[in-house]
């Protein structure tokens, strides 16, 4: 059976932990600790005494200079991880606990943090292999200059973390990184752009009899969902299979994750264990297989910074800009097949697909709730409506998208006291076809 659901879920874990280019570059360090004092070894004195740049002092000084330095990367290693956890409690505080996951993921911290550790850790392994008293024996002068080195890309690494960390946590910097990701997302969860058709393929199929229930042998939220692993099971043992659990909803053990048809078979127990094997549990959600969870951290965004205590409707516009863009992407690309067949074209997997209405229910119900008299904010809603509706290739989606604008429009009227911003709104409105019974319509 695949194993992809395992190996997928330890990327996504090594990709959002701060440990693990860290510790790669720690790694290097330790390679290169034992590597450099072998080639002072190798390389004849009197060659790297005339070399230029490379360290001619004495025993004494090397341990001066290799002691210096590790105490200072060390203590600096300190004040960056401090200084990270503060940012990291910022952003907690300010953009929600879920958008934590995106400082995690942040090459720039991962590498200044990385950069210490590995030139401290460096340095205690050249240490000992100086030898000289009076008499000078061994100094390695490679090794030495190497620390000094980076020594120096350590200072750049400083500066350039005191700038990064100061723009990491501002509101902007946060929306488009989350937005890059959504972008990144729906390219690999729905690569294939829409023809001027707009229409997709409907493979609807027929299941008949009760079908055998599979349990959720844990609690958990679905991270991933290995079609590939789901076909070999229905293929092997002549089944199919209807994928009830959608990625990103959480199962309580006991839960059905899976129907299968047919119910009568004497390895219940072994299909099962591979079907619950092949669906991924885990304590939190991830953006491998669920689009709306990117839209969910920025709606997060946007509804905290409407909330009374902070006020903000520029940072909530913002982020509903992201949203539009991640729609206007979503419309003209073609739904994934919720079907798998196997070579014979036999159904064997269903799924239950994510559509454009699920996610114009999860990213603009949400802000219509908190807009109140924010007038930006329901020009922004009605903006990314209007610009999806002429993006959408299928007629559903375009309906979608013009449903939800005039129920925004609806709201917003009802919100909104001010003539002026209903004029205002009137006119954002324009895009929106008029009911043949309207007495109001041309």
């Amino acid at each position: 059976m695949s194993k992809v659901p395992s190996v997928v879920q330890i990327l996504d874990r090594v990709r959002s932990s701060l440990w693990f280019l860290p510790g790669l570059m720690a790694l290097g360090a330790l390679i290169l600790g034992v590597l450099a004092p072998a080639a002072d070894r190798r390389i004849p004195s009197d060659w790297l005494l005339d070399a230029p740049r490379v360290f001619s002092g004495n025993p004494a000084g090397a341990r001066a200079i290799l002691a210096t330095i590790a105490t200072s990367m060390i203590t600096i290693a300190g004040i960056v991880f401090s200084m990270t956890i503060v940012s990291l409690q910022l952003a907690a505080s300010q953009f929600g606990p879920r958008l934590l996951r995106t400082f995690l993921r942040d090459r720039g911290n991962q590498v200044v943090f990385g950069t210490f550790l590995a030139t401290f850790l460096y340095c205690v392994l050249i240490l000992p292999t100086i030898d000289g008293g009076e008499d000078e024996l061994f100094v390695p002068r490679i090794g030495v200059t190497i620390a000094v080195v980076l020594a120096v890309v350590g200072l750049a690494m400083l500066v350039y973390f005191l700038n990064h960390v100061a723009q990491s946590i501002h509101a902007d910097a946060v929306i488009a990184a989350v937005g890059c990701e959504l972008d990144t997302v729906i390219d690999e969860l729905f690569p294939d752009s829409l023809g001027e058709d707009g229409h997709d393929e409907d493979d609807g199929t027929t299941l008949a009899g009760a079908p055998m229930e599979i349990e959720a042998r844990a609690s958990g939220y679905v991270r991933f969902i290995d079609g590939d692993a789901l076909l070999d099971v229905a293929t092997r043992h002549d089944l199919t299979i209807k994928v009830v659990a959608t990625v990103g909803s959480f199962v309580i053990e006991g839960d059905d994750v899976a129907h299968v048809w047919p119910a009568s078979r004497q390895d219940t127990d072994v299909i099962a264990s591979e079907i619950c094997a092949a669906v991924a549990l885990g304590t939190h959600r991830t953006a491998l297989q669920d689009t709306l969870f990117v839209f969910e951290q920025l709606v997060e965004m946007a509804v905290r910074a409407l909330s009374p205590g902070i006020n903000d409707p520029t940072t909530a516009k913002h982020c509903i800009d992201r949203i539009g863009t991640g729609l206007c992407r979503l419309v003209t690309r073609r739904m994934p097949s919720p079907l798998r067949r196997d070579e014979n074209q036999t159904v064997r997997v269903i799924a239950v697909p994510v559509t454009v209405d699920d996610i114009l229910a999860e990213a603009i119900e949400p802000l219509a709730r908190h807009a109140g008299v924010h007038l930006t904010v329901w020009l922004g809603l009605l903006r990314i409506l209007d610009a999806s509706a002429r993006r959408a290739r299928r007629p559903g989606d375009r309906a979608a998208c013009l449903s939800y604008a005039r129920r925004i429009a609806a709201t917003a009227h009802a919100a909104l006291e001010n003539e002026h911003d209903r004029d205002r709104l009137a006119e954002a409105t324009a895009f929106l076809p008029r009911p043949a019974h309207d007495p109001s319509g041309g």
